[in-house]
């Protein structure tokens, strides 16, 4: 007999958006999309796309050049590190994501760039804190099926997708019992 693998995830991989469940008991993970900077056997890493904070870089950071680049919630790591997605892979010690998309390097060059106007609002992201795991621990949380794993979608523009309707609309893309949770209310009593 062949068992059947019902709900079986793909392996994530550095670069892909993971989607929380619908029931997830923590808040700081409610409806999340996450976009995993890192995953290997030391552990994974990444950053809560759709959880902004009602401030601007320049609330938070005294000697950024004056831009209206709004701030996320990145996750529940670290909170007193900022963290930051480009598209500039000519920025000195940044790590690639995937296609056109680095994380950090060096945080003097950004700022002359978006002096310059060399980088703009459109093509850069800030984060307050991140989302990590240890090892083995978020594929133990994926067979658990607290998150789907999605590759980026092409029309997906991660620097423009503030709102909270990202989740939702993500999960509908997926189609089929993904279309499904995406209507599941917050709160199942209030169905």
């Amino acid at each position: 007999m062949i068992p059947l693998q019902i709900n079986k995830q793909p392996n994530p991989s550095k670069g892909d958006l993971l989607l929380s469940e619908p029931f997830l008991m923590d808040s700081d993970f409610s409806r999340v999309v996450i976009l995993l900077c890192e995953h290997n056997e030391a552990g994974s890493f990444g950053l809560i796309l759709n959880h902004t904070l009602e401030i601007e870089i320049n609330s938070v950071v005294t000697d950024f050049p004056e831009a209206k680049i709004p701030v996320g919630f990145g996750g529940p790591v670290e909170r007193s590190q900022l963290f930051y997605i480009h598209k500039n892979k000519e920025i000195n010690g940044a790590a690639q994501i995937g296609k056109n998309l680095y994380l950090g390097g060096d945080y003097p060059e950004i700022k002359k760039q978006i002096s310059s106007d060399e980088m703009t609002p459109e093509n850069l992201r800030f984060f307050i804190g991140y989302t990590g795991w240890s090892a083995g621990q978020l594929q133990n949380e994926i067979d658990e099926l607290s998150w789907v794993v999605m590759k980026i979608p092409d029309e997906l523009n991660l620097f423009d997708c503030y709102n909270d309707d990202l989740w939702h609309d993500l999960l509908v893309q997926l189609g089929g019992k993904y279309k499904l949770m995406a209507e599941y209310p917050v709160n199942p009593a209030d169905n």
